[in-house]
């Protein structure tokens, strides 16, 4: 293994937990109840997919847009403030330095929100490339995202391992070939998601343990 692939939201910043905070708020002004299902479904999900399972929910194509403009408004006037990293994130990244490796982060979020994130927590230059969602053409589920930062980092796909919270993140650095490291955030595994991973995590704190495994190997 030559390289770690970092996820950002609800891997490396505890940001879903502000996301469903901020979902349940517009739903509960609105009058209606998004199922569990779905909410669970919504992480790692990109927005435009999370817009048709809504639209399939209620079948009011105006509630829907109602109901995401409140959501991004809320969670905008709120997410800034309520930042935390995830526990270990900032010592997982300085292991996958001291072991030699090369680092990269690989998220859905737009460039600048994520930029944001990042130099709000003095991250913005710890890894060595770095892959938004303008950069790729398909969201997760599908690969590219990962693809892409392996090919930033001139790094073979099966030679990088990648760090992902959510089932769709998981879904895409396996299709790409990657060693798959779960540190669970909102969703706990299923059968299908631990298949497809290496390791399930308790936290990042565990991670650099997890790493000298597949490097003695």
């Amino acid at each position: 293994m030559q390289a770690i692939i970092f996820d950002m939201d609800g891997t490396l910043i505890d940001t879903e937990r502000i996301s469903q905070a901020s979902w349940r708020a517009a739903a509960s002004e609105l009058g209606i109840e998004i199922p569990e299902h779905i909410l669970h479904a919504f992480v790692g999900l990109s927005m435009k997919t999370a817009h048709t399972m809504i639209d399939d929910e209620f079948g009011d194509p105006a509630l829907t847009d109602r109901l995401f403009a409140r959501r991004n408004q809320i969670y905008g006037d709120t997410w800034i403030d309520q930042l935390e990293l995830k526990p270990g994130a900032r010592e997982a990244i300085g292991a996958v330095h001291q072991r030699g490796l090369k680092c990269a982060l690989a998220t859905s979020s737009e460039r600048d929100r994520a930029l944001f994130c990042l130099e709000h927590f003095g991250l913005a230059e710890a890894f060595d490339a770095t892959v938004f969602h303008e950069d790729i053409a398909h969201p997760k589920p599908a690969p590219d995202v990962y693809l892409t930062a392996a090919k930033r980092l001139d790094v073979p796909a099966h030679e990088c391992g990648a760090v992902e919270d959510s089932f769709n993140g998981i879904r895409a650095a396996a299709a790409a070939g990657m060693t798959v490291f779960m540190v669970p955030d909102y969703n706990a595994p299923t059968l299908e998601i631990e298949g497809l991973c290496t390791a399930v995590l308790p936290s990042l704190t565990k991670l650099p343990g997890a790493i000298d495994l597949q490097l003695t190997d």
